[in-house]
């Protein structure tokens, strides 16, 4: 159902989780409740939907078309008064752009953007969470033996949303090897105060071998400058194994996938967010629950107190994160469906259900502090192939 949102390796499943991560519940919001909001793109069209909070049912606020829809991806402010929208003009991921929208009190944006950026060679544009500033990927040609990244820093204007003055703030030259180590870079989101941007450097290697480093480089929050890399946590597998990193209110959550041919369980370690961190707060294996053994696909809640771990039955189990106990704890509460985004302040866990080739993406409310769910509504999308977004208004 993911595809890719303008960078090969990063899915919108995992932009999503990564932008939550970055994102701390219920701090620093306005006094007014913000309106959830949910954005789904189905061939030109861009629908917006608003769910009730206290109902948790969703009503249609508004439509518009969209000047290229391949490979679409949807950034928001964290106020989210502003879109920054992405795509290509084709499916060989050329002729990319960025389209600045600004939005009504429903989270709706205007039918025509107010700012056009060419984005050609640019990916996985992230809005500073705090701070007036989007940083953004340059991917330039592959060479012999490598490929040169940069992380660009475009200075934005809180009251028009619109990005101006790009300037590289980093440089890399990774491996690149037909038939041989080949290294990406990705960004992955901010601390929740946006002081910390992490990224991380991917490579895949030949027989199934893949590493990762993730970094951490300091915000200026008066010019935008970005510090030198700090190296937080690194892993290696091989022969297929692999694992998946989330960065949320500064613990990581690693996924792992152990290599296949020495038949172990997955299992799911939690660190704290500081330089080169190697011994976890927590790790759960399958002795101590059994869907960390098990589970298909897992994503820590943005209150960072829970993982959501979608099993083998087809069933989301929820269990706490407890640091004090150093273990995972499981709660009675689940969802009978695979949820794969959560709402900016954790309130709303949104879960999918694939009908006959369309999308049903279901509405359950979420309370942090006992994991009860309660049951809403629904959103149908034409098509199970179709992207979306939650986010928030306020």
């Amino acid at each position: 159902m993911f595809r890719p949102v303008g960078f090969a390796l990063v899915t919108s499943l995992a932009a999503v989780a990564f932008a939550q991560s970055s994102t701390q519940p219920n701090s620093s919001r306005s006094a007014s409740s913000p309106v959830q909001v949910v954005y789904y793109v189905d061939g030109s069209t861009l629908t917006t939907y608003n769910v009730n909070a206290q109902t948790l049912e969703p009503a249609q606020a508004g439509a518009i078309t969209l000047p290229e829809s391949v490979y679409p991806g949807i950034e928001t402010s964290r106020d989210g008064r502003f879109i920054y929208y992405t795509a290509f003009e084709n499916y060989s991921q050329q002729g990319s752009e960025l389209w600045v929208y600004p939005t009504n009190a429903s989270g709706v944006p205007q039918n025509s953007p107010i700012q056009t950026l060419n984005f050609t060679n640019l990916y996985s544009p992230l809005p500073d969470p705090t701070a007036p500033f989007l940083y953004a990927l340059y991917i330039g040609p592959a060479g012999t033996d490598s490929t040169p990244y940069e992380i660009v820093r475009y200075s934005r204007n809180p009251k028009t949303g619109q990005l101006s003055d790009p300037v590289t703030e980093a440089t890399y030259n990774l491996s690149y090897s037909v038939g041989g180590e080949t290294c990406s870079l990705g960004i992955l989101g901010y601390n929740p105060l946006g002081s910390e941007l992490y990224d991380e450097v991917s490579c895949t290697a030949p027989y199934g071998s893949s590493s990762a480093t993730y970094n951490e480089r300091t915000v200026n929050a008066q010019n935008g400058a970005l510090g030198p890399d700090q190296q937080i946590f690194s892993w290696t597998n091989s022969n297929g194994g692999g694992e998946r990193v989330q960065f949320v209110r500064n613990l990581l959550f690693d996924y792992v996938s152990p290599d296949p041919s020495i038949l172990e369980s997955n299992y799911v370690d939690v660190y704290p967010v500081q330089p080169n961190t190697s011994t976890p707060l927590i790790q759960c294996t399958s002795s101590m629950q059994a869907v960390c053994g098990s589970y298909q696909l897992a994503l820590a809640h943005p209150s960072a107190r829970y993982v959501f771990m979608f099993d083998q039955n087809n069933l989301t189990e929820i269990d706490q994160a407890n640091l004090s106990a150093k273990q995972f704890t499981a709660t009675s509460s689940s969802i009978p469906y695979e949820v794969q985004q959560f709402s900016p302040d954790g309130r709303i866990a949104y879960g999918v259900n694939d009908v006959n080739g369309a999308l049903d993406i279901e509405i359950y409310g979420f309370n942090a502090s006992n994991a009860a769910t309660t049951e809403g509504g629904s959103i149908q999308v034409p098509s199970d192939l179709d992207s979306w977004w939650a986010a928030e208004r306020y």
